[in-house]
């Protein structure tokens, strides 16, 4: 959706976006929600939701999803606090990755926060080409074996958690990683129209062209 002012064109996207700072590693986490009050979560790196919690209080948001991008510890830690604090929210994370929740060797959080980190309760596991709400669910394995982007077309938003970077992507050394995997995420991604925004972990957002460009991928 579009309109005209004077001296420019501004895209309205349908979906809102706002970017919260959780855990010792000061993580992306974000929070995405429609005009109706639906509400999506995506990743919880820490239990430090007094911010987040208000602002949802503020906007009157149902918070309805929790997704995790993947199951690593500065993208997990907050899950206990979040869930007490919103237990109407439903987790979701690959299919691939479940056992990261219950095993402290895969998710690592003990290297991060100090604490091992397991999760025993409801999940519901996602593959390439379901729904989440809105959000399409993206494979993109290589920074871990489960690694999902999600989608909004509508509003060309990608949830991208350590894949991709700007001008940068994620490390594929750690446990379940693979480069190969990695790089055909990475083509993957660049396949999306050249205006999505890219809301990632660790950096600054971009965009898909951005990185088109910077990834040597331009004849996608």
């Amino acid at each position: 959706m579009e309109y005209n002012t004077k001296n420019s064109k501004i895209e309205v996207r349908l979906v809102q976006v706002k970017k919260f700072h959780l855990g010792p590693m000061m993580t992306n986490c974000f929070l995405a929600w429609k005009e109706d009050g639906t509400a999506y979560f995506f990743d919880c790196g820490g239990k430090n939701l007094d911010k987040l919690e208000a602002f949802v209080k503020e906007k009157q948001l149902h918070m309805k999803y929790l997704i995790l991008t993947h199951g690593h510890g500065d993208h997990i830690d907050g899950v206990h606090e979040f869930l007490k604090r919103f237990p109407q929210a439903k987790l979701y994370i690959g299919k691939e990755e479940q056992e990261f929740l219950s095993n402290p060797n895969l998710n690592l959080n003990a290297y991060i926060s100090g604490e091992n980190f397991e999760y025993h309760g409801e999940i519901f596991v996602v593959q390439g080409g379901d729904m989440v709400g809105e959000f399409l669910v993206l494979d993109t394995p290589g920074h871990t074996i489960g690694s999902k982007s999600f989608y909004h077309k509508d509003s060309k938003i990608l949830m991208a958690g350590d894949t991709l970077f700007y001008h940068s992507y994620g490390r594929f050394d750690l446990p379940t990683g693979s480069q190969h995997q990695l790089v055909e995420s990475l083509k993957k991604l660049c396949s999306l129209p050249e205006d999505t925004i890219v809301y990632n972990g660790h950096t600054e957002e971009t965009t898909i062209g951005e990185e088109k460009e910077f990834l040597g991928f331009r004849r996608i």
